[in-house]
């Protein structure tokens, strides 16, 4: 797959792990390079390819394929931009099995919601809504704080990745939409999609104030199509009740992380629940102390990745992350992204499982895009 020109090429070594190429320009067009990056294993041995791959994407989902398809014709490539707070990705790979569990919800802290368009390929889970396969043109909307699996062909798809606070408060039931099948016999699923195609193509070139703008229209669309669809929704009054709960727990959590006051104690009183209620709500999330954490963590490392920040003490990110001091925010940080906020300023990425730095193999920019959403 291929950027819209050749002009500029960027080789992290002599091993070719991954291609980044800036558009080629018009007369008006402004191109930010630092909101788009390209990642591929086409240039590996067939040998490397799965594995590289596994070990990228694992950062949101657990995926697996045949033997076959493993060791004689893997390939996958990815393209991102940012557009605003949001995450686009445009995919080709093989067929494929993909899970979302309850580890790596409570691992990441991730609760975004992600929707997926597809141009050639489709998608089927046993768990859909409105129904159970995505043809090319559908649409399928997921909820990353809910777990989730799927079976793909040989695909290509664009992924749209929305933080929760853009569209939560947009939609009549937040958290009842995972595993969501759009049919584009709907009009405004139609338009929805079209949306997405667009705002692919000109990502590259939006101005900081387009991406602002066209943030919000795209989630009032989408909270449309969400807000009418009909179908399966929760199985029991109990489940609906929770479902509700959790809501008002993160807009809690995500307005208050930073108070270095906040615990489990004041939060549980502060939203009318008893403690072990609150624990047991939090439970996917890996406990109430590692989601408060994790909203910390998140929350430092977009202010790492602002160069407007670069210069700022990390004395004043850790207050304001809601750490009492430098030393314990490094700590935290470390034991997150096996990193320091020192080497995230200098351009470095997180290691992988087996030790061994990427930062000059592989663009994996996209990976902490995730995290800072």
């Amino acid at each position: 797959m291929r950027l819209p020109s050749a002009d500029c090429e960027l080789q992290h070594s002599s091993i070719s792990y991954c291609r980044y190429k800036q558009g080629k320009l018009g007369a008006t067009d402004v191109s930010d390079p630092s909101k788009r990056t390209f990642f591929t294993v086409n240039d590996l041995p067939m040998s490397q390819r799965y594995d590289v791959w596994q070990n990228s994407i694992d950062c949101i989902f657990d995926v697996e394929t045949t033997p076959e398809i493993r060791k004689n014709k893997f390939f996958a490539t990815l393209e991102a931009d940012l557009v605003g707070s949001m995450m686009l990705a445009r995919t080709k790979s093989t067929h494929q099995f993909w899970s979302r569990t309850p580890s790596a919800i409570a691992a990441d802290g991730m609760d975004h919601y992600m929707l997926q368009f597809y141009y050639s390929g489709g998608a089927s889970s046993d768990q859909g809504k409105d129904g159970s396969e995505i043809a090319p043109g559908g649409l399928m909307f997921q909820d990353l704080s809910q777990t989730a699996r799927a079976t793909t062909s040989d695909f290509d798809n664009l992924v749209i990745i929305v933080p929760r606070d853009l569209l939560e408060g947009r939609l009549v039931l937040p958290e009842d939409h995972n595993m969501r099948f759009l049919g584009n016999s709907d009009p405004m699923v139609r338009i929805l999609a079209d949306q997405i195609v667009s705002l692919k193509k000109n990502a590259p070139y939006l101005l900081p104030e387009h991406a602002s703008t066209l943030e919000h229209t795209f989630a009032e669309t989408l909270a449309s199509c969400l807000n009418s669809a009909h179908g399966q929704t929760s199985s029991s009054s109990h489940r609906r009740q929770n479902l509700e709960t959790m809501i008002s727990i993160r807009r809690y959590f995500r307005q208050n992380f930073a108070s270095p006051d906040l615990t489990p104690d004041i939060a549980a009183r502060d939203l009318g629940l008893s403690r072990s209620k609150l624990y047991q709500l939090c439970e996917d999330q890996g406990g109430v102390y590692q989601y408060i954490r994790d909203l910390r963590l998140r929350h430092a490392m977009s202010i790492l990745c602002d160069q407007q920040n670069r210069d700022r003490p990390l004395y004043d990110i850790a207050l304001e992350c809601g750490f009492s001091s430098d030393a314990s925010f490094i700590r935290a940080f470390r034991g997150k992204f096996d990193i320091t906020p020192g080497d995230i300023r200098r351009g470095h990425s997180p290691k992988r499982e087996d030790g061994a730095p990427i930062a000059d193999h592989i663009d994996t920019r996209y990976e902490k895009w995730l995290h800072t959403l």
